[in-house]
């Protein structure tokens, strides 16, 4: 850098985030350089199509240009902050920014779940920064929190509500008893849902975000493809219903835990049944919470905004601070760890949890016994069946609650209850959590 005091910044993506970025910085650059001083500005941005982009409020000495490797290795860039998403042309970027002795920030999670070790890695060899607070639960200071508080404590599980649209989805579900398609495009409309849903209610997203936990919460080299992934999409009205029959709320977490000595772990995302007096229980709205347990220091729960423009812009500026800080170098490892320890399955026997099967049948005689029948074949002891007085006998709503049961036990009974025939929708299982 050419003054440890002054940051030159090259910004990639010139969007939502990118736009709230730079918005930022313009609101924060006296009150830095005063208290701080730190004199941060945004001298190039980089953007497709970025004659559709340009910004007179951004500032007159701006370079604007759809030349985005010009930005990434321009000599007048001290840092890059790159928040295009998605894997290409995101990664070569990166790549030539930090191969240029540039450091790096971003909220691209996509990109850190499948290449992040990759990275990590080359700014490592390059002696640079590399910060990406973003790329998890928007503006919760949580991967700051695995990276350095939590360095102490030998972690045993990081879980959480990790995406912002499922969880609007399913908390306005609750409080309104609409359907699913019917909350979903209220969540377009608002801005909480793209138009192409697909990532954030099927669980992809949230996996993205569960993978990079993981692997800074272990140390261990977790792959994207070994996280469990449902969706919220089978979701029904009367399963908010039987929820608060059972004092429980339906909640999307994304969950990582260590199983047994050997550091197995066990990785997830589907919706649970959340005791009303959890933590998790009181996040609502397009909010995010993480909580980390260790064992020596308990258990701890992050909340605030995970996703919009504005959370998001905070945390790759507190990034950018921190590197106008300390210098180019970094002082911490930008994934927390040197190495990483090679990534074991847990096997799902070993993954043990109470469980409520929702069914919806065409009413006829024997369906409890049939249910029963695969149960017991499976040696899954039944807790308790409610069911609400239905007035369509031909798509009839019922919970089945299990004692806790193995994985791979439950998985086999599932398979076999599946087939059965008078099945309107598909039995579907939720872990009861507390």
């Amino acid at each position: 850098m050419t003054n440890p005091n002054r940051l030159r910044i090259g910004l990639l993506g010139f969007g939502t985030v990118g736009q709230a970025f730079t918005r930022l910085v313009l609101k924060e650059r006296g009150r830095l350089l005063r208290d701080h001083a730190l004199d941060l500005e945004v001298v190039a941005i980089g953007n497709r199509r970025i004659d559709e982009k340009r910004a007179g409020w951004a500032g007159e000495g701006v370079r604007f240009t759809d030349d985005l490797a010009s930005v990434a290795t321009d000599p007048g860039v001290d840092l890059v902050v790159e928040l295009l998403g998605g894997l290409e042309p995101a990664r070569s970027l990166q790549t030539a920014a930090l191969s240029a002795g540039k450091p790096v920030v971003t909220a691209n999670k996509m990109l850190f779940a499948h290449h992040g070790e990759e990275l990590a890695a080359l700014a490592r060899e390059k002696g640079v920064s590399l910060g990406l607070e973003a790329a998890v639960a928007g503006g919760i200071p949580i991967l700051r929190a695995l990276r350095e508080s939590f360095a102490a404590d030998t972690l045993t599980s990081v879980s959480g509500i990790l995406n912002g649209t499922s969880n609007f989805i399913l908390t306005t579900m609750e409080a309104t008893g609409r359907s699913y398609a019917d909350v979903l495009a209220e969540a377009q409309r608002l801005g909480y849902a793209e138009a192409d849903p697909a990532s954030d209610v099927e669980g992809n997203d949230a996996a993205y975000k569960l993978a990079l936990l993981a692997r800074m919460a272990f140390g261990t080299s977790v792959p994207v493809s070994a996280v469990r992934c449902s969706g919220i999409t089978h979701l029904l009205p009367c399963d908010f219903e039987y929820a608060r029959m059972l004092e429980r709320t339906p909640r999307q977490l994304a969950v990582a835990r260590r199983v047994g000595v050997d550091g197995a772990l066990a990785l997830s995302v589907s919706t649970h049944l959340v005791s009303q007096r959890s933590l998790l229980a009181k996040i609502e709205g397009p909010f995010n919470a993480v909580a980390v347990e260790g064992e020596t220091g308990g258990t701890f729960v992050l909340s605030g905004r995970g996703a919009g423009g504005g959370p998001t812009a905070t945390a790759v500026l507190s990034d950018v601070i921190e590197i106008a800080r300390s210098g180019a170098r970094p002082g911490v490892p930008p994934l927390g760890v040197h190495a990483f320890a090679p990534f074991t399955a847990a096997s799902p026997a070993a993954s043990v949890s109470a469980v409520a099967l929702r069914f919806v049948v065409k009413d006829a005689p024997g369906i409890i016994a049939s249910i029963s029948r695969i149960l017991a074949e499976n040696e899954i002891n039944i807790d308790a069946v409610f069911q609400t007085r239905g007035e369509d006998k031909a798509a009839l709503p019922f919970v089945v609650t299990l004692e806790p049961v193995a994985g791979d036990g439950l998985a086999r009974a599932l398979e076999a209850l599946a087939a059965l025939p008078f099945h309107q929708k598909p039995p579907v299982a939720f872990p009861l959590t507390d």
